[in-house]
């Protein structure tokens, strides 16, 4: 079965910027410190799916009330989010960091998130089909919640960076669109399941049925 899902308004990931230019969600290059710019990647990632959730789910506003449609109040929200998707000694380098600081910013907000984790294990022979990994990503898409995608080894998809959180927005069978520095870029994400060498992870965090 190839599984088919996108967010309802995806023109919400648009921030503007400087001399008006444009980016598909955010860069963790705008951070203002050198270890979050380096490390940065899982809360930029938790603070897209943040801003967005918060304006496609009313009862979620207070994940993100603020205006971040602008790259200074958008890096704001992401200074925020840092304070609790917290990045370690390696970065946030397994999902469970992921869900563990997405339900805690939720909780500082007044919130109470489940997200969901697909868990990617190391060895490829105890991996479950790429379908099953394709229908919980579709599952969430079909929420109108993004998938927080960590990516440790990129096998042969080399359009994706190693060690490295990218937000997920839309399915069509083995492929998918991600953001990535302010970019939407199409990866095959069966590919990257199929070949990758480590472990790995989705999370989606308005949980997905069953999980």
């Amino acid at each position: 079965m190839a599984y088919r899902a996108s967010l309802s308004q995806p023109e919400r990931l648009d921030i503007l910027g400087p001399e008006g230019a444009v980016t598909r969600g955010a860069d963790q290059e705008w951070y203002p410190d050198r270890w979050q710019r380096l490390a940065g990647c899982g809360p930029t990632a938790a603070s897209v799916i943040f801003a967005y959730v918060s304006r496609t789910h009313p009862e979620l506003s207070p994940l993100c009330r603020e205006d971040v449609t602008g790259r200074e109040a958008f890096t704001a929200l992401m200074g925020r989010v840092w304070e609790y998707v917290t990045p370690v000694f390696h970065g946030l380098n397994k999902p469970e960091l992921m869900v563990e600081g997405m339900a805690a910013y939720a909780r500082s907000v007044g919130l109470e998130l489940s997200p969901a984790l697909f868990p990617v294990p190391a060895a490829r022979t105890k991996r479950p089909p790429y379908e099953q990994a394709a229908a919980f990503v579709a599952a969430s898409l079909e929420r109108d919640c993004p998938v927080a995608f960590l990516n440790l080894h990129n096998g042969l998809e080399k359009r994706l960076d190693w060690w490295h959180w990218v937000t997920i927005v839309a399915l069509d069978g083995d492929k998918v669109s991600i953001l990535d520095s302010g970019e939407e870029l199409e990866i095959n994400l069966r590919l990257w399941y199929e070949t990758s060498k480590k472990r790995g992870g989705l999370v989606a965090a308005l949980g997905v049925d069953g999980c």
